[in-house]
């Protein structure tokens, strides 16, 4: 079977992506899937301040560096450590 063209990274992405999702959606809202251009407010039913907390405490970031409204792929990349 041939390899399609940049699978690990996306594969590489989905991890992070999941990693991410983990830290802000408890397991009985974990998304069963998610759009290209779904942001954390799609699929996480907590309160902005919240999110930004989780998000800083798991990542190192401020929250005045954690752009919410990017969609979730962009999102991890920009929390990747780097």
């Amino acid at each position: 079977m041939a390899e399609l063209s940049g699978n690990t990274e996306v594969q590489a992405r989905l991890a992070r992506v999941e990693t991410l999702l983990g830290h802000v959606c408890d397991s009985e809202e974990f998304p069963w899937f998610v759009s290209d251009e779904a942001t954390l407010y799609d699929v996480c039913t907590l309160a902005k301040p919240e999110i930004l907390a989780r998000l800083s405490h798991a990542y190192g970031k401020a929250p005045q560096d954690i752009d919410l409204q990017l969609p979730i792929w962009k999102l991890v990349d920009r929390l990747a450590p780097g």
